[in-house]
């Protein structure tokens, strides 16, 4: 690691901070309906609330939020390691080691995040997906595209294979009998699971919210990550390596017909797939192997990328207008501490909705999450605004710099 640095405040990029700050805001806006509910109710298929303006919202969060911004945070974490490569290589200094000691750290603080605050974090989801990249450290751009394809292609293939599998054994009345049943045994399992969680959630001591979090995280990592979320990380890990290698960001004049030309081309490509997926995933129950299925997995593969990379490409495109700039320069300082404004969404939401809190859990619905959204996030622009004033990192960066490059 010898002659190896962090990237200092004067070195930052603006359109990367503005990226990254919308994405805490999108992140919120996804994880707000978990932290209001037990995710179990989903699986259970449990209809929770039935007012019009909370499916209204819901439908929004599904086509604009949901599987877009866990992509744009893993897009950002793919750029940050090729600027690495970039960095190391130019002073001679080796990657490997002090890539590996980052993820290590960064699992560390995950790990503290999942035990003590989240079930639902993505700091262990990066920390351990990040390993991935260093098999495409050496490798063309091509071919890391490719591999970001193939990713993307495996939950789809897998996932139509088994709607083609339960569509023709439905076929059998015996067969259907046998599917029907499975299916109502996994959705009792899971409503059970959604009564206990949302009991202790909603009015348990810290130490029995601990252990029912670690519970289920158990779900979530299995059914989660290891199950679909891998695979969509790895994926825009790869394409941010990708965007790292080719300067899309600490070149975009001379890219920018590549930006205007992946606006005009994704946002319909995420716009359709995305509408695909919030209408099955409102329609449909996700317990059941069918064509709706695939339908919701394709959505989602498809449609968060793709309407992902139209978000990031019109944050570029806006930042090059000194109007916008300033508009989003207040967003863009969300994004210089994007880590500790992470972390404070799991800090202030457990306080608000957990028993050990404002007991909040169960009674807030989508439409009230967004605006409780818009509120805290209006809170990190200022606190944010303020922050820059006086500090170069936040609390979070400021660890993570000291660990990883055993630095004062």
């Amino acid at each position: 690691m010898r002659g190896m640095r962090p990237t200092q405040p004067g070195e930052r990029i603006f359109a990367i901070d503005a990226v990254r700050g919308v994405a805490i805001f999108g992140i919120l806006v996804v994880n707000m309906m978990y932290f209001a509910w037990p995710f179990h109710a989903e699986v259970a298929g449990i209809e929770l609330w039935s007012s019009t303006g909370d499916r209204i919202a819901e439908a929004a969060i599904r086509f604009f939020a949901e599987g877009k911004f866990i992509t744009m945070f893993s897009l950002l974490f793919g750029l940050g390691f090729s600027m690495l490569i970039t960095r190391a290589e130019a002073r001679g200094a080796r990657v490997a080691p002090l890539f590996v000691r980052r993820l290590l750290v960064l699992l560390l603080i995950g790990l503290v995040h999942t035990l003590f605050f989240w079930v639902h974090d993505v700091l262990v989801y990066f920390a351990l997906t990040g390993f991935i990249l260093l098999l495409f450290r050496n490798r063309e751009p091509r071919t890391v595209l490719r591999w970001a394809a193939v990713f993307l292609a495996v939950p789809i293939v897998v996932t139509t294979a088994l709607a083609a599998l339960g569509v023709l054994a439905a076929r059998s009345p015996e067969a259907a009998a046998q599917m029907e049943a499975g299916v109502a045994e996994q959705r009792a399992l899971f409503a059970q699971l959604y009564e206990q969680a949302f009991a202790t959630y909603s009015t348990g001591t810290f130490a029995e919210v601990t252990v029912q979090r670690l519970a289920d995280f158990g779900l979530e990592f299995v059914g989660g990550f290891v199950g679909s979320s891998l695979f969509l990380i790895a994926s825009m890990f790869l394409i941010g390596t990708w965007f790292g290698r080719e300067s899309m960001f600490s070149n975009v004049d001379g890219n920018i017909e590549r930006w205007r030309r992946l606006l005009r081309v994704a946002l319909p490509v995420g716009a359709v797939a995305s509408l695909a997926f919030a209408w099955v995933s409102l329609a449909t129950e996700p317990t059941e192997l069918s064509w709706p299925l695939a339908l919701r997995t394709a959505g989602m593969f498809i449609g968060g990328p793709a309407l992902c990379l139209s978000y990031v490409a019109a944050i570029v495109l806006a930042s090059r207008h000194e109007f916008f700039r300033r508009l989003l320069q207040p967003v863009a300082n969300v994004g210089r501490f994007a880590l500790s404004n992470y972390l404070m969404h799991s800090v202030i939401c457990t306080t608000l909705f957990y028993g050990y809190g404002f007991g909040l859990m169960g009674h807030v619905g989508p439409a009230l999450g967004l605006a409780l959204t818009a509120a805290i996030y209006v809170l990190q622009l200022v606190i944010s605004s303020l922050w820059v004033r006086r500090f170069r990192y936040g609390p979070a960066e400021l660890l993570w710099r000291r660990l990883t490059y055993r630095v004062v």
